[in-house]
């Protein structure tokens, strides 16, 4: 429902000095070229129907040529769990399409004069520190062509993966313990890899040379080169029937649309005025203490500024992330486009509406040669420090916490003797809504899978013994959070397993009275005398032959309050083997006894339900906004972290202050 608008007004004081923040994009080029006088005399003249159909033809474009990578490719992460994305971008690298999380053209045209930009090129890189703030870390290879159209260039068609690996200290190009990049892998500056449509066969052959399996990178990689030619043929065949000018103007015309329409749809939803948002980073991998992100996120009826100041510095360990307020607004504007209530296509123009304020040297400004492939964790994080301010604006009117990506790999020689990385993403539980619970096992990398037991089986010395949900991981409340994995694996042979794991101490936040999400461990051989608990990030642990690894992740957060559940709906959850009987008792006030339906082994004892949950009430502390669990909470009461919502409390459904 539309919020009233207030008038409220940005002050604007404190970021007009630009000295004490980043760029909000590293490099730009603005055009002056003749080619833009035309265009943008055409753009106002194109019918909304022409848009339309030029834009709906880029969108195919850009699923097409993915469907290329996810068939070519050979890497699992690559064509099993579609840890890949494809855009268009216009002559200036600005995102057209769909935004494709990070690489965009920027460093070709960093490196290279238009003049020296020719048909037939294909450029590619992976330099983090070298990218115009367009690559999150080494293993995404980054593959760019120039789209020329009547004689000129207009264009460029891009697509960047996560390939298998790229050197670096551990297999897998994922070292948990750097504290320089160049720990983490082999830097390929941007270069031609085709020049004017011939190979660079000795650049090849270092690239595939510094890879533990050069297979699958030139797999990936030449799926990555047919992916960007096929968006190419398709923006041709877009200049044939309307005219490089026409179809170019459309580029711009496309990229107002999503101005217009988060200015319009979105902006409105939220309540102007300044709102504060902070989560955490467990650890970096190197020092044990968290690590802040925490956004001041200012709103009116124009825009939305977010300033990080406030944010940890970077970090000794590998999880600070390098790039700029540009590439954040566009990530965090798939948020902003959810408050619209219809769909908007969220691209280059999302940057027109947000601002994003960051001071250099923290963990999202991350400079060379700062450790940066475990930059995941920023990710997610991020979202959540947005969710939180967004919970104090909407009055606990949004998303519980989640963190929905989490990464294990086993690597060693099968009986044969041949190297192997059996390595997967996994999904987590989102977080509850204020309608409905969340959604259980969710990866947030679109289309993502986990990997088939056949497929593992068939591949690596590997059987996988079980796959489930992780029961009681979801966060109690009237809506509970979604549940994790759990996954039983067993490995045939001698290897070493590495973790990249997020939430193994703080649960993912509950609101607005609902309890935070079970973190997220792994185990070795649980349940037995050599049972091993490994919490946080882990690197080359030593597994044994006939050894059973359990891999867990993190629950979703609950919402509201989980007395006000409905009994039978906690009472199916129970019978479903996803909430504990004790989770029932202890967390919702729910008795449950045996039941004569053989269909419904369980019944509610309702007169013992409505005594459980009165003691509950009585007893416990007052309801919270945002309740982040135990082990943060001890970290607050003992001095080690501060956060400003630590005292908000959960909201009625009048909007008032519950307790």
């Amino acid at each position: 429902m539309t919020q009233e608008i207030t008038h409220f007004t940005i002050d604007m004081t404190p970021y007009e000095d630009r000295t004490q923040f980043e760029p909000m994009r590293l490099k730009s080029w603005p055009r002056d070229d003749a080619a833009w006088e035309r265009v943008q005399k055409l753009k106002p003249t194109l019918d909304s129907l022409t848009v339309d159909v030029i834009g709906g033809a880029l969108q195919w474009a850009v699923e097409e040529g993915e469907a290329v990578v996810e068939r070519m490719a050979r890497s699992s992460i690559i064509r099993e769990q579609h840890d890949y994305r494809a855009s268009i971008n216009s002559i200036d690298c600005d995102n057209v399409t769909t935004v494709s999380w990070a690489a965009t053209a920027d460093p070709i045209r960093d490196t290279y004069a238009l003049d020296e930009i020719l048909p037939g090129d294909v450029y590619i890189y992976n330099d983090v520190h070298g990218s115009c703030a367009t690559i999150g870390h080494l293993p995404d290879y980054c593959i760019v062509i120039p789209i020329f159209g009547e004689g000129r260039l207009i264009g460029f068609s891009q697509v960047f993966g996560h390939v298998t690996d790229v050197g670096g200290a551990v297999p897998g190009s994922w070292p948990i313990r750097s504290t320089s990049i160049y720990e983490e892998g082999t830097i390929c500056p941007v270069i031609k890899l085709f020049d004017a449509g011939k190979l660079n066969a000795d650049a090849q052959k270092i690239i595939l040379r510094n890879s533990r399996f050069p297979g699958e990178l030139q797999g990936d990689i030449d799926g990555f080169i047919a992916c960007a030619r096929l968006m190419e043929r398709r923006v041709l065949e877009l200049i044939d029937q309307y005219g490089a000018d026409v179809v170019e103007a459309a580029f711009y015309a496309i990229m107002d649309r999503c101005e217009n329409d988060a200015r319009a749809h979105a902006l409105p939803n939220i309540p102007d005025g300044t709102y504060v948002g902070e989560d955490f980073i467990e650890e970096d991998g190197i020092s044990n203490k968290p690590i802040k992100i925490k956004y001041t996120i200012h709103k009116d009826k124009d825009r939305m500024v977010i300033d990080a100041s406030g944010t940890g510095p970077t970090a000794e360990g590998p999880v600070n992330w390098a790039m700029d307020g540009r590439h954040y607004i566009k990530w965090l504007g798939a948020f902003l486009a959810g408050e619209a209530g219809q769909e908007i296509l969220v691209n280059e123009g999302m940057g027109r509406v947000m601002q994003m304020m960051i001071p250099p040297d923290t963990v999202l400004s991350a400079r060379h040669p700062a450790p940066v492939v475990d930059r995941m964790e920023c990710m997610l994080v991020m979202i959540n420090a947005y969710t939180a301010a967004l919970a104090k604006a909407h009055k606990g009117n949004v998303i519980a916490g989640m963190m929905n990506i989490q990464l294990y790999g086993i690597w060693g020689h099968d009986d044969d003797g041949n190297e192997y990385l059996y390595r997967e993403i996994f999904g987590a539980g989102s977080g509850a809504r204020p309608w409905a619970d969340g959604t259980d096992t969710v990866d947030l990398v679109p289309h993502s899978k986990n990997l088939p037991a056949e497929f593992i089986e068939q591949r690596y010395p590997i059987v996988v013994e079980r796959v489930g949900l992780y029961k009681d991981s979801g966060g109690a409340g009237l809506f509970r959070g979604g549940l994790g994995y759990l996954k039983d694996v067993r490995c045939l042979a001698d290897g070493f397993l590495s973790i990249t794991a997020y939430r193994t101490v703080f649960g993912p936040f509950g609101v607005n009275g609902g309890k935070a999400g079970l973190p997220g461990v792994c185990w070795i051989n649980p349940g037995t005398p050599d049972e091993v608990k490994l919490v946080h990030r882990q690197q080359m642990v030593p597994v044994k032959k006939g050894d059973i690894v359990r891999i867990t992740t993190p629950g979703g957060g609950g919402w509201g309050d989980p007395l006000k559940r409905d009994p039978e709906a906690v009472r199916l959850d129970v019978q479903r083997a996803l909430v504990s009987p004790e989770s029932a008792r202890d967390e919702y006030g729910v008795v449950l006894v045996d039941s004569d339906n053989p269909r419904h082994p369980l019944a509610v004892d309702a007169e013992a339900t409505a005594d459980r949950r009165q003691e509950l009430a009585a007893n416990r502390a007052p309801l919270k906004l945002i309740e982040r669990g135990e082990a943060f909470n001890k970290m607050v009461e003992e001095g080690l972290i501060e956060v400003s919502d630590y005292d908000d409390l959960a909201y009625d459904e009048n909007g008032n202050p519950v307790g």
